[in-house]
């Protein structure tokens, strides 16, 4: 029996979080231990995941509101690109801690950091429409293709699931969540 994230491929790690408990079995296995296997592997993932545990409800409001903010004065700063008030666009970021880029850069800078806050927001609703209902297969499959599509943006990679192992997965997507974060906490 698959009893770890490094032997289990990210395909049939989704396939664990769908219901289908087979993928963890090997010839010749028990199907006794499946269940508490399956619950461990789980455990791991989300453990790497997010190391920290689940947020409270106050801090996870508090974190969307900012992302919010965040993403509003991008916009803001998108719309001053577009009439040419770059000096400003300059200023703005420099008081955001945000410095040394390039003019001709700034709009994709923008767009990056509009993006980023995106992929924050939409992480946060995913975990908390996570704890409030049970999502179906495809609801869960959706999930991992919008977070898959993001971390080979991110990356600028290609992840093929039935060749990258769970494990491996799992500490790119807290890398990537580290590193987010960092750069929205400037």
């Amino acid at each position: 029996m698959i009893t770890t994230l490094s032997r289990l491929s990210m395909f049939d790690f989704i396939e664990l979080l769908c219901g289908n408990r087979e993928v963890l079995m090997e010839e010749g296995d028990n199907h006794s231990m499946m269940e508490n296997v399956a619950s461990e592997l789980i455990y791991q993932y989300q453990s790497i995941v997010n190391p920290s545990g689940i947020e409270s409800a106050i801090l996870e409001k508090e974190e969307k509101i900012k992302i919010k903010y965040r993403i509003t004065i991008a916009k803001i700063l998108k719309a001053l690109i577009s009439i040419n008030a770059v000096d400003d666009v300059v200023g703005l970021l420099s008081e955001m801690g945000i410095t040394g880029i390039e003019r001709e850069k700034i709009p994709s800078r923008i767009d990056r950091m509009i993006a980023e806050a995106e992929y924050m927001r939409k992480r946060i609703e995913d975990t908390s429409s996570a704890d409030r209902k049970k999502n179906t297969p495809d609801d869960v499959r959706a999930s991992f293709d919008r977070e898959i599509a993001f971390l080979m943006t991110y990356f600028k990679m290609n992840i093929d699931t039935r060749i990258i192992t769970a494990g491996v997965y799992a500490n790119m997507v807290h890398q990537a969540d580290v590193e987010i974060k960092r750069k929205l906490h400037r």
